[in-house]
């Protein structure tokens, strides 16, 4: 394997990066934000950037990985989920499950919190891997959770919708939706929102999983993605070939665009536009009408990353940087190890994953 880091020729430029790679203590969770709108903090690399480092791991990085304090965390296919030095690369812990993690973790103050295949969810130590409590379902269940006043809540396979106890993984209640819930769940300002394969979106009161309402947002085909939501609108897509805004307070749908092709990845909502990536090319729609922008003729598969500047496509082994509004190509990356898979922007960094197992850190 290649060196993890190139950065020992460059020992004193690298003394900088590590103080200056992001703001302290500002955390990255799932999507850059409890609304998982895919709008990062960070600035990310104002022009094409050098790797840092690159760490191996066994599996596939499917979904992106998340930061708190120092540390990476991510999961991966190959059963684990693995703690790095946000600086260097180096492994501090692994926790190995007995399936695959396809989903993004999900992280508080004390614990990281992740659903496997095995049909567990596990709660783990977050300075130290171990695990400190899980729970068995009937079903897979799904990640990314969404963490918030003592309580993790998730969906899952099972057709549920579950808020569990965040320190002991005793159940507080259960949402039964008609079919799989099998997206990330989004919780903002007390409410709770989760797609399913019924395809209804569902808001349900994040205190007693009471629902408040449900719009067919998917018509009758899966909603995929997880809810993203953006100034009182929540956006969701799926198999139906629709990408729709709901009203946040009422469940009506507001606009419908028509992707053309089904929609896996959630969308990236910034710069008063819905970045639309999935089969076909990246388009961006405006926000609140619906109506097309732009176009970038290259098929984006994964969804984007967001900053106030610029926007960073997976496009194939490469990673394509937008200006957002225009959607004019400014700069590709050098070619990866393999297909793009999933990016983080943490200060002016790029942690990428690759689907042949690879983080990456670009600066």
């Amino acid at each position: 394997m290649m060196a993890q880091f190139r950065y020992g020729v460059r020992l004193a430029a690298m003394v900088l990066a590590i103080a200056g790679c992001g703001p302290a203590g500002n955390d990255v969770e799932y999507r850059g934000n409890a609304e998982r709108t895919g709008l990062f903090a960070g600035e990310g690399p104002a022009e094409k950037p050098e790797e840092l480092w690159r760490f191996l791991t066994l599996g596939v990085l499917t979904e992106t990985p998340v930061i708190a304090g120092d540390t990476l965390f991510v999961g991966t296919t190959d059963e684990s989920v693995y703690a790095l030095d946000l600086h260097t690369g180096k492994r501090r812990w692994r926790f190995k499950a007995f399936d695959n993690i396809r989903g993004s973790v999900a992280v508080d103050r004390d614990r990281v919190y992740v659903a496997s295949e095995d049909d567990h969810f596990y709660a783990l130590d977050r300075a130290s891997g171990e695990p400190l409590w899980s729970s068995r379902f009937d079903k897979t269940p799904q990640g990314a959770a969404a963490v918030k006043n003592g309580r993790v809540y998730f969906g899952g396979f099972d057709e549920q919708v579950h808020a569990l106890d965040a320190a002991t993984g005793e159940p507080v209640w259960e949402f039964a939706a008609a079919r799989t819930v099998g997206a990330a769940v989004t919780l903002v300002s007390g409410t709770l929102f989760a797609s399913s394969f019924d395809g209804h979106l569902y808001a349900l009161d994040a205190a007693t999983g009471k629902e408040r309402w449900r719009a067919p947002a998917g018509g009758r085909q899966w909603l995929t993605t997880a809810p993203v939501v953006h100034k009182g609108q929540v956006f969701v897509g799926g198999w139906g070939q629709k990408l729709s805004a709901v009203d946040a307070d009422s469940g009506e749908i507001n606009w419908s665009f028509d992707a053309g092709v089904r929609i896996d990845h959630p969308p990236t909502v910034a710069h008063g536009l819905v970045y639309i990536s999935g089969l076909g090319p990246l388009r961006a729609v405006d926000a609140q009408s619906g109506e097309l922008r732009w176009s970038f003729g290259e098929r984006v598969f994964r969804s984007i990353a967001a900053t106030a500047e610029r926007i960073y496509a997976a496009c194939g082994k490469q990673v394509c940087t937008l200006e957002p509004v225009s959607g004019e190509l400014l700069w590709r990356s050098e070619t990866l190890s393999d297909t793009v898979t999933s990016i983080t922007v943490y200060g002016d960094r790029l942690y990428v994953g690759t689907i042949d197992g690879y983080i990456y850190a670009l600066q």
